[in-house]
């Protein structure tokens, strides 16, 4: 998944920064006397004088920054609008702040409302006093300062703001400085961290510190405020950062202020109970949602901070509300607290709390007049118009839950087929649980339901951006990836996401929105019935299952496209579905401005619930976790048990990394081991890198091109894993092998980039047609390349991986992260030609028969722990597993090989593996199977 940072604001507290004066503290004796006070930063300082000298008459939207080594050539403002993505900024500011020494301190600056008068949504911001989002960062996301997402407080009515480098503050520039109360969060129940403008000397036992906090207007009691730094020293007792201990529980559904005689603002500040809410309640039941029996309806939903619920029901979709006039006109999807999205319901039913599980419920003893429902939630004072989570069927774009049973409802199933239980489940990987499989004798093939749509008509609309269900079900697809032998194929994502179904432009779809409903762009267009969605997801899984082949769901349970109002989990359990840093921040371990918590009982508990629905409703064998590194070991263990319990064969796998600093503990970077099974398998990025070179830190090629690993291909070979230890579980089939998936270059673009670079004398990197900048010899070359990198992966041990259309040179045309790049006339990027199947049917052939002969010798490739390859020399590898012996050659010249007690000559060129005479040499580029 690429980062698209498609994010909301984040809490921030618009603050001014101070610094404390600090004694040695040492022995038993305190470093401040009790009660001292410390003073302003002199960088803040400093800059509310370059303030004036800039921008004497405050006009001027500026954010000040200061680095203690005054270096600000390098870095760049990504500035983003809700919902909108920072590109724009980052190019209008990247290597253009100024700076100028104030009283000693170098302090570079960007002036926001110039640098950006060409970017139409920022200056929006600017003109509404609209907060704007920022991350400081360098190119190529090598740096960011401090670390985290931040906002810059337009709302405020102030326009000088300051960051120090390594705080996750935004400051506003003042002539003049107070001390002050700048964010208080609740870690837990009954622990709150408290910053501090200023440092503040703290008793040195047990103490209030003069502290005074309430709830709803009624006095809580401080038990204790120690240095949040230095927890168990008391005498370090001169701190910014505190942490305060209360008597009693916080109870996240009232407001707590804080306040202290000594410190701004005099009224306190409110206490943000992110932490107390990971402590609410839980419901072990099973029937959250809708639960219907014959007209009778029951709705539960798990809302424990919540004042009031109340429930929505319509007669139609024309009545569910939607977004107001501006989000429509933007094709976004917008906050819950929109009152448009109120609609017109025709019945209003208030719903009953139980306080000792947080489930909201009502019974409506005939529904049969209502086709859709919603809830109006008050959470902390704010209300929200909000579709049910729990919910498995949907209106277009999720504004509303449909009140329908998917699995009863004629017309939501396919002809023929049933759904619901795990009597009905099918899986053609195993013959529907009456073969035991392994993951080694699985071939995953990827692929993306826009993709592929320009693959059904003979002449393809070139300016499609959203393909459908049906075309991906369209026989010419399936006929395709049943010839070529694999035995499932893997769908980008199909959940509910956050693209409009009237927003044309492409993407992957790594935004979730909803994760318990089809995504209704790949429906037929205009559809009104939530069913419809069903339907056709169902029929294309039952077509791919009548191939034979089974089918994994791509799922995305690290983050969701938005947070606050921009969520429906945020929405209906504010912060619980989240993970937070101590400063009440959202953690970013995504990339994409936050990370779901999936350790929270009731997170976790809905995680395995949703995959239980796609399984059972739908008919999924498996599931790629994208981001799996943001999820505990722990947690993706007790998916793996509880989903091999409805099919043993079930396929759990992931990618074993984050997209940046996740606040998950022991997450799952490498494959997961379960109580039964196979467990949870991880991509051998190690492997890749090896054979085709690393895809981050530049542009790098591998041992196909010339670049030797031999080391890093005799481990991979065998199943073992590298520096990264993705796969140190002894299971071989927990271990991924690809060289393409749907991020990156795609295998033929990094191939044909590399040969450009070779034959040009060229470090950079080319886009365009690359079979036009390598010529004939340059794609004789590239398609040898390509077949020995696809014979490293289908002939090595553990579970092979290839992304749709890599089996016949596909292109991107050197575009590295196209996941929203939209499609133009001829130039299509993301869309598949199937005529590649022809034009290159020597590649497509060589594929099709490492295929068959992989899944006919399993236990030679893909299972076999015996299985040993050495180096023969630079670049040459001699691999020897079961019967077979196969010699791998990446280098410029043939070379001579020892075939003694080797009989025959395996060739798999033509599609069909085929037995001939032995041969003595392997060709440049090549390899050689040989069989006793």
């Amino acid at each position: 998944m690429k980062k698209n940072f498609k994010t909301v604001a984040f809490l921030i507290s618009v603050v001014f920064a101070f610094l404390g004066c600090a004694s040695d503290g040492g022995g038993e004796n305190p470093e401040v006397a009790p009660g001292t006070i410390g003073s302003a930063d002199p960088a803040l300082l400093a800059t509310a004088k370059l303030a004036q000298q800039v921008d004497p008459d405050n006009s001027k939207v500026i954010l000040f920054y200061y680095r203690p080594d005054g270096k600000y050539t390098d870095w760049g403002l990504w500035l983003w609008p809700k919902g909108g993505e920072g590109d724009a900024g980052y190019a209008a500011t990247s290597g253009k702040a100024k700076s100028e020494t104030v009283d000693g301190l170098k302090i570079g600056y960007w002036d926001i409302s110039t640098l950006t008068s060409s970017v139409t949504e920022l200056q929006n911001l600017i003109t509404s006093k609209e907060d704007m989002n920022l991350i400081i960062r360098t190119a190529g996301w090598a740096n960011k300062d401090p670390g985290v997402d931040q906002v810059i407080p337009l709302s405020s009515g102030n326009k000088h703001f300051m960051v120090l480098s390594g705080d996750s503050a935004v400051y506003t520039v003042a002539d003049t400085y107070e001390p002050t109360l700048v964010n208080a969060t609740s870690l837990s129940s009954n622990t709150i961290k408290l910053t501090l403008s200023v440092t503040l000397g703290l008793e040195t036992s047990a103490s209030d510190n003069g502290f005074v906090l309430t709830a709803d207007g009624s006095s809580v009691t401080i038990s204790d405020v120690v240095n949040y730094e230095n927890q168990n020293n008391r005498y370090k007792n001169n701190a910014k950062y505190l942490l305060l201990r209360t008597a009693s529980k916080i109870d996240p559904t009232k407001t707590y202020t804080l306040t202290h005689p000594s410190f701004k603002p005099v009224e306190g500040i409110n206490v943000s109970i992110l932490g107390a809410v990971g402590d609410s309640v839980t419901y072990d039941g099973d029937d959250l949602g809708l639960t219907l029996e014959g007209n009778k309806a029951t709705f539960k939903t798990w809302a424990p901070i919540a004042s009031d619920v109340e429930l929505l029901l319509y007669t139609s979709s024309a009545d569910v509300g939607t977004f107001k006039a501006e989000t429509i006109a933007a094709k976004a999807l917008g906050a819950t607290t929109e009152v448009e999205l109120l609609g017109n319901p025709a019945k209003t039913e208030k719903m009953t709390k139980d306080s000792q599980t947080g489930v909201w419920s009502c019974t409506i003893e005939d529904v049969s007049s209502y086709k859709y429902y919603k809830y109006k939630m008050n959470n902390l004072g704010v209300t929200y118009y909000v579709s049910d989570i729990w919910a498995k069927a949907c209106s277009a774009e999720a504004i509303a839950s449909q009140i329908v049973d998917i699995n009863s409802a004629s017309e939501a199933i396919p002809s023929g087929l049933s759904y619901g239980t795990k009597e009905s489940y099918k899986n053609p990987f195993g013959k529907n649980g009456t073969e035991q499989k392994s993951n080694t004798d699985a071939i995953i093939y990827e692929m993306h339901i826009t993709d592929w749509s320009f693959a059904v008509p003979e002449t393809p609309d070139y300016s499609m951006n959203v393909g459908k269900y049906l075309d991906a079900a369209n026989d010419k697809v399936i006929n395709h990836i049943k010839d070529l032998g694999v035995t499932h194929v893997q769908l980008l994502p199909v959940f509910e996401f956050a693209e409009t179904n009237y927003n044309d432009k492409y993407n992957w779809g790594y935004n979730p929105y909803h994760y318990n409903v089809p995504e209704g762009r790949y429906v037929t267009v205009g559809y009104e019935d939530g069913t419809q969605a069903v339907l056709e997801l169902r029929t294309l899984i039952a077509k791919l299952h009548e191939a034979g082949i089974a089918v994994n769901m791509d799922v995305v349970y690290n983050h969701t496209s938005g947070t606050g109002s921009g969520s429906l989990y945020d929405s209906t359990v504010p912060y619980y579905f989240y993970r937070f840093t101590a400063d009440g921040e959202y953690s970013n371990g995504s990339g994409c401005g936050n990370e779901i918590n999936s350790e929270n009982p009731m997170v976790k508990k809905y995680i395995i619930e949703s995959l239980k629905h796609w399984m059972l409703d739908y008919h999924f064998n498996g599931f790629r976790f994208d981001l799996m590194g943001c999820l505990s070991k722990e947690t993706m263990a007790e998916i793996y048990d509880e989903l091999s319990k409805i099919d043993p064969n079930v396929m759990v796998y992931g990618e074993p990394w984050t997209g940046g600093t996740a606040a998950v503990v022991n997450g799952a970077t490498q494959a997961v081991s379960s109580s039964s099974g196979e467990g949870i398998g991880a991509f051998d990025d190690d492997f890749r890198d090896s054979i085709k070179g690393a895809e981050f830190g530049g542009f790098k090629q591998g041992h196909v091109q010339g670049t030797y690993s031999d080391s890093g291909i005799t481990t991979g070979l065998v199943g073992k894993s590298g520096k990264n230890n993705r796969n140190v579980t002894g299971k071989l089939g927990l271990g991924l092998h690809y060289v393409e998936c749907h991020d990156n270059y795609t295998l033929f673009d990094k191939l044909a980039i590399s040969y450009w670079q070779r034959a040009n004398d060229k470090t950079t990197t080319t886009t365009g047609n690359l079979f036009t900048k390598i010529g004939y010899d340059g794609l004789v070359e590239v398609k040898a390349e390509n077949k020995l990198a696809a014979a490293y992966v289908f002939l090595s041990q553990g579970t092979a991986f290839i992304n749709g259309g890599q089996e016949f040179l596909r292109t991107k045309r050197g575009n590295e992260n196209s996941y929203n790049t939209s499609n133009t006339s001829s130039t299509s990027t993301n869309g598949i030609d199937l005529t590649f199947k022809d034009t290159y049917s020597d590649v497509y052939n060589t594929y099709k028969g490492l295929i068959a002969l992989r899944r006919a010798n399993p236990s030679a490739f893909g299972a076999n722990a015996s299985a040993k390859a050495e180096k023969v020399s630079t670049g040459v590898t001699k691999y020897t597993t079961g019967d077979f012996l196969v010699y791998f050659n990446a280098t410029d010249a043939e070379v001579n090989i020892s075939v003694s007690g080797y009989a025959k000559r395996v060739d798999v060129s033509g599609g069909t593996p085929t037995e001939g005479e032995v041969v003595s040499t392997v060709p440049a580029k090549s390899f050689v199977i040989l069989k006793k």
